[in-house]
């Protein structure tokens, strides 16, 4: 697939040329016409009709990252959130999913615990959005329930 580059603001992107989907690769060499650069897992990060996507080498979808601060989710005790049909759910760096997306809102792991919600709604909070939630519960990165820490319900 030939990938034509260009700069936008300070971030280097590269739009897709050819017959499937357009994608841009994020981020990008700074080099016109050089191909995205790949991690060891042979991953790389581009922009499709629906935002920030994990590709392989073949131009194939792996994952699609939970977006933080204009970027993908940072990595936390070694799991990064990521999004699958509206749900959250959490990955490791060679992008393996390790807790399945079906949580409405997950905060990120620390200590060995992740708090997770149901029932989400997200209101917009200036340039940030605020997460109100049903029930809470805390899991460990095994996706299961942290015991003493039963769902909690709040009221409506």
């Amino acid at each position: 697939m030939h990938v034509k580059r260009r700069v936008i603001g300070a971030i280097l992107l590269g739009a897709a040329l050819g017959p499937a989907q357009a994608l841009q690769y994020w981020p990008a060499q700074e080099q016109d016409d050089a191909p995205p650069s790949y991690d060891v897992h042979g991953h790389t990060l581009a922009v499709d009709e629906q935002g920030l996507v994990y590709v392989d080498r073949q131009d194939r979808p792996v994952l699609r990252p939970f977006i933080y601060d204009n970027g993908p989710d940072f990595f936390q005790d070694g799991l990064a959130r990521h999004v699958e049909n509206g749900k959250m759910g959490f990955h490791d760096e060679a992008l393996k999913v390790v807790i399945p997306a079906r949580y409405d809102f997950a905060f990120p792991f620390r200590d060995g615990r992740a708090k997770v919600g149901m029932d989400c709604v997200q209101y917009p909070a200036g340039e940030h959005s605020s997460v109100q939630c049903k029930s809470w519960e805390s899991i460990d990165k095994a996706g299961r329930r942290v015991e003493g820490t039963q769902s909690q319900k709040l009221s409506d």
